[in-house]
């Protein structure tokens, strides 16, 4: 097998590039949502779009990618890696448990501080919900169905592909590792809402890939994180717990926010220590490749 250049492999296609890609699909969506609108009575609000937008982008995205890795002869059997040969599944189930703890305090306290300055908002963002009942949208059984395999399917999939596949080998490549897991977890966070919840979660699932070069770990702790997010709202509903929190309430319990980020942030931290790339740190691509071609 020839020896490829590490720093051409990966040299295109560029994150701008993808964003273009992307914001055109959402503009062809946007206008064709528009004519349905005008020529069927199609109600443009209706929230059952909202996991069929998500799907067509990022999986239009995500197919886009492929393509270009194809006409560029990237080995996607190393990008993706093997499974571990011996899983460590205690700890990254820890690992797992604790980035679930922080994400949820996070959330809370930082929540509770934009509730001084933009309640409304605060309160809107806490009555949402994953699922939705009979009179909130045209096919509501469709609707929580797409959105239980987006959850647990399609984003763990869609998203590890394309922030820890696609973007940590491309600025990694055009910078260094340790910059490309600060920013493409960075862009994670902003993209979820919960910016430092999700960062953090971000951070760990970038360097889970690192040390395993596995990206099927990533995707497994990221749909298990989903799927328990979203088990907890369907036994709410179960148990009949479907009032939304109230905004007096949800500040009232900022305590509990503090006691899951002390008792998460040390584990954590001493994770990122223990496993803070290194400029020289090779990317999962290329240690996988190594890994091939040793005899």
């Amino acid at each position: 097998m020839a020896k490829l250049d590490p720093t051409t492999v990966f040299a295109q296609p560029t994150f701008r590039r993808l964003l273009g890609v992307i914001v055109l699909m959402w503009v062809v969506l946007g206008v064709l949502l528009a004519i349905a609108t005008l020529n069927q009575g199609v109600a443009a609000t209706d929230p059952l779009l909202t996991p069929i937008f998500y799907l067509i982008v990022f999986g239009g995205g995500s197919l886009w990618v492929l393509w270009q890795y194809r006409r560029r002869q990237v080995n996607l059997k190393m990008l993706v890696g093997p499974w571990p040969e011996h899983p460590d599944w205690p700890a990254w189930l820890g690992l797992w448990m604790a980035s679930f703890m922080f994400s949820l305090g996070a959330f809370q306290l930082s929540f509770v501080a934009l509730s001084y300055w933009s309640p409304d908002w605060v309160t809107t963002t806490l009555a949402e919900s994953l699922f939705l009942d009979a009179d909130a949208t045209a096919i509501p059984w469709l609707y929580n169905l797409l959105m239980v395999l987006l959850l647990v399917v399609a984003a763990p999939v869609l998203e590890e592909f394309l922030f820890r596949g696609f973007l940590l080998h491309r600025w990694g490549t055009r910078w260094n590792p340790p910059l490309a897991v600060l920013l493409t977890s960075v862009l994670f966070g902003v993209l979820h809402g919960n910016v430092i919840g999700l960062t953090l979660f971000g951070l760990v699932l970038a360097l889970l890939y690192l040390r395993t070069n596995s990206l099927g770990v990533a995707i497994a702790i990221h749909a298990l994180n989903n799927a328990i997010a979203a088990s907890l709202e369907v036994i709410s509903r179960f148990t009949g717990n479907t009032e939304p929190t109230s905004l007096e309430d949800f500040r009232a319990g900022i305590w509990f926010g503090a006691i899951l980020l002390g008792v998460s942030l040390p584990f954590l931290v001493k994770f990122i220590r223990r496993s803070w790339p290194t400029k020289d740190t090779p990317l999962p691509y290329w240690a996988n490749r190594d890994r091939t071609l040793a005899p």
